[in-house]
């Protein structure tokens, strides 16, 4: 009976937990968002390694330090998002079962996600995960989780307010990038071909609203890897970028 009663009570205590508001949780707008994340956290198995689950990955430890803070290489390691507390109760209302967690959405274009935790104010590896290594420019061991699935590749704005534009198309093309940044001059960058019929190009922007088309000869196309689309004042449709 108070193994049912556990159960239960572990649906009702996450949701107070979630009210407190933290970087872990979902857009309080979106429903759908919650519903996922509520459901990612009720289904967590127990302490171990760190797993994927609903295009994100759940990170776990024992709830003995009084703060655990995780820190990702992709945020260069200065910000510190704290765990939260589980706990499971039975019908007197005694603790049964408690855990820290933590859930990271799937960064795009990230298929490896490097990482360190702090337990207690001290920098340490995740001793849940056997996948670390040290980095040879900072000396510094790292625990690591790899995606087991593969994002498809799509036009992005990247570090330090870079867009990494890309093209799928038929090989052998001559394709150029053109915008309201060239003043659609489209004879100004050439993108490369870096495997067949898959066209990359870095171009760093100052922050601002971008319209682009890619070109093949004089012909126009919208960039099919990004939705965002509208028509510019000449009556053209083209894509849209936004650098912050």
């Amino acid at each position: 009976m108070k193994r049912l009663i556990s159960v239960f009570c572990a649906l009702i205590i996450p949701a107070a937990v979630f009210a407190a508001g933290s970087t872990t949780g979902p857009d309080p707008n979106d429903t759908d968002e919650r519903y996922i994340y509520n459901n990612t956290v009720l289904e967590i198995p127990g302490v171990g390694a760190p797993y994927e689950a609903e295009n994100s990955v759940v990170f776990t430890e024992k709830a003995d330090s009084r703060f655990i803070g995780i820190a990702f290489d992709f945020e260069g390691y200065k910000t510190i998002h704290p765990f939260r507390i589980r706990r499971t109760r039975d019908s007197d209302g005694k603790v049964t079962d408690s855990l820290m967690f933590y859930v990271l959405n799937r960064p795009k274009h990230i298929q490896t996600v490097s990482y360190r935790l702090i337990v207690d104010g001290l920098w340490t590896t995740d001793p849940l995960n056997p996948d670390r290594y040290y980095e040879e420019n900072t000396g510094i061991l790292l625990s690591r989780f790899t995606f087991s699935t593969v994002t498809p590749p799509e036009t992005a704005v990247t570090k330090e307010n870079t867009v990494h534009f890309i093209y799928n198309g038929s090989t052998g093309q001559s394709i150029y990038l053109a915008g309201t940044f060239t003043n659609w001059d489209p004879w100004i960058y050439q993108m490369q071909e870096t495997a067949p019929g898959f066209y990359e190009l870095n171009l760093p922007l100052p922050p601002g609203t971008y319209y682009y088309s890619y070109y093949a000869g004089l012909k126009a196309m919208t960039d099919k890897t990004n939705p965002n689309k509208a028509y510019t004042p000449d009556g053209r449709t083209a894509s849209v970028i936004i650098v912050r």
